[in-house]
């Protein structure tokens, strides 16, 4: 169970973290941690969350509209990314230039030749990354897809992962990624991995990571700091 996982998450980086200084402060930090749970386990049920936001901020990524305004996800009813905008509303990200590049070149080989493994989709633009010129860098940066018989799967591989608030969400985010890429290819969305790097909790937020190991699905409605509103 997904909840579980997230739980044996928490609990790792409480237990062999390092305290690390960041450009947003100070942070408890392991090198590395993997995950894999169904399609269908993506509901952390341990805390509220922004499902509604998530939601508008992929569809904002799927939109061949290319996105150049923080105003775009809000239009979608997605309020997190003003942090990342200029001052302007400008936006310049990878995580929708290099997808829309790639996303329906794989879709369509996936459905001529499902049994490949080079169904894959890099964000990564290193000459970007070099030059400064996005907004952020893409945290999740490749998503490789594999059928089994006419079972799609996904690896959601991943440079930076914010515990407390950016795995939830970024969990649920894979779960409709592959959802859609089941539905445009005629397969049955099957696990997702999720591979993560520098896996961090930062200093706010390790009280409320600590209460979320003693809680239950009974304790959904009590509210913690970190929720998404």
């Amino acid at each position: 169970m997904y909840n579980e996982k997230y739980k044996d998450l928490i609990r790792t980086v409480l237990d062999q973290g390092s305290k690390q200084e960041c450009r947003n402060g100070s942070q408890i930090i392991i090198p590395a941690y993997s995950f894999t749970i169904n399609w269908k386990d993506w509901r952390l049920n341990l805390r509220k969350m922004n499902y509604k936001g998530v939601e508008g901020e992929f569809s904002t990524l799927l939109d061949p509209t290319p996105l150049t305004n923080v105003k775009q996800f809000k239009d979608n009813g997605c309020n997190y990314w003003d942090m990342f905008a200029a001052e302007d509303g400008s936006l310049n990200l990878d995580y929708h230039n290099e997808l829309h590049k790639q996303l329906w070149d794989v879709i369509d080989e996936i459905i001529i030749n499902p049994n490949s493994r080079r169904h894959v989709i890099d964000l990564w633009s290193h000459e970007n990354v070099q030059d400064g010129v996005l907004s952020l860098p893409c945290c999740h940066y490749s998503y490789i897809f594999s059928v089994i018989n006419g079972t799609i799967n996904l690896v959601w591989n991943q440079r930076s992962a914010d515990v407390a608030l950016g795995v939830p969400s970024d969990v649920y985010l894979g779960h409709l990624l592959l959802n859609y890429i089941a539905d445009q290819t005629g397969t049955i969305p099957g696990t997702m991995t999720f591979n993560l790097a520098n896996v961090h909790l930062y200093e706010q937020h390790i009280n409320d990571a600590k209460i979320l190991l003693t809680r239950t699905e009974m304790d959904y409605n009590n509210p913690l700091k970190f929720e998404l509103c």
